[in-house]
Order: structure tokens, then C-alpha cells, then sequence
């Protein structure tokens, strides 16, 4: 499995066109450069889904809470509940772990319905998200308050 780096290095020695199709496919996804400044890769919709569609599943190695504790990079991390964790920080083919929060209240269109049997969260649409939208949801204020704390010399406020 490629790495961060060796993903966004082939991504940027495509051109455009190529750069598009390399991590788009049929299920109206396509992930690209982020609308967010500095946020890296986000996730657009490449056809409309609406209000109660499942956009996507965010998924990913499956941990204990012990286990959780111990990830030192917890950008990828969600708590499903139940004891269960799931981490797609190496899992670069979930295209749920693109979906970027966009910090503004009203402008997410997706939220996360967790599943901890199933060990997944279903990423669902709350609105209509059209062709060309990037996809947003709201991390949470737990998410922030432990990027801030891990993060002092550039906090997200």
C-alpha cells in the first residue's frame, strides 16, 4: 500500500485530466485539492445525491479503545462507540477519509451515521449535495479541542 507522500507525489506528476481519473470512479465521487485553504485533498461529488442518500463509508483498521489511545496521529481517528475505533490514516482507497470540515454552520451537507457492529460510519447526505460540491461534515468539538492541544503553534480556530 503506497504511502501519504508517494500518493499526493503521484498526483502531482499527473497532469489534470489524468490527476481526475486516477482516484475517481463510479460512484459519483472523485477525490481532488480541497476548496478549504490548507486542507490538502477533499472529496466532490461527480453526480447529485440527495437528502438521505449514503454518500459514502468511512472505514478503516479496526481498534480497541486501549489500542486508540495509543495512535500517535489521530487526524483519521473516529470513535464509533461500543469500545470500537476505526483509523483510515493508511487507508487511502476510503474516499470518506477526504471529507474535510469546513468550520461554518450551515455549509456542511453530510454527517456521520455510525454503525459500531458493522465497524463502519455511513457518510450520509443532510441536503441536496450537487455535481461539482465538496462534500463537508462537522468534526465535532472534541476533533478540534484535540487538534488544538496537539497542534499549539497552529491552532484552527
Amino acid at each position: 500500500m503506497a504511502t501519504a507522500l508517494e500518493y499526493y507525489a503521484l498526483l502531482h506528476q499527473l497532469d489534470c485530466r489524468e490527476r481526475y481519473h486516477a482516484v475517481t470512479s463510479d460512484d459519483g465521487l472523485v477525490v481532488k485539492a480541497s476548496l478549504l485553504p490548507n486542507a490538502g485533498l477533499g472529496l466532490f461529488a461527480t453526480k447529485t445525491f440527495y437528502e438521505g442518500d449514503i454518500v459514502c463509508v468511512y472505514t478503516g483498521h479496526v481498534l480497541p479503545t486501549a489500542d486508540a489511545l495509543k495512535v500517535p496521529d489521530k487526524s483519521y481517528l473516529m470513535r464509533l462507540g461500543g469500545g470500537v475505533y476505526i483509523d483510515a490514516r493508511e487507508r487511502f482507497d476510503v474516499k470518506a477519509r477526504y471529507v474535510n470540515d469546513c468550520r461554518s454552520r450551515g455549509v456542511h451537507n453530510v454527517k456521520f451515521d455510525k454503525v459500531p457492529d458493522r465497524k463502519h460510519a455511513l457518510v450520509r447526505a443532510t441536503r441536496i449535495i450537487s455535481t461539482g460540491d465538496e462534500v463537508y461534515v462537522d468534526y465535532g468539538t472534541w476533533y478540534w479541542l484535540a487538534y488544538n492541544l496537539s497542534n499549539p503553534d497552529h491552532p484552527i480556530k
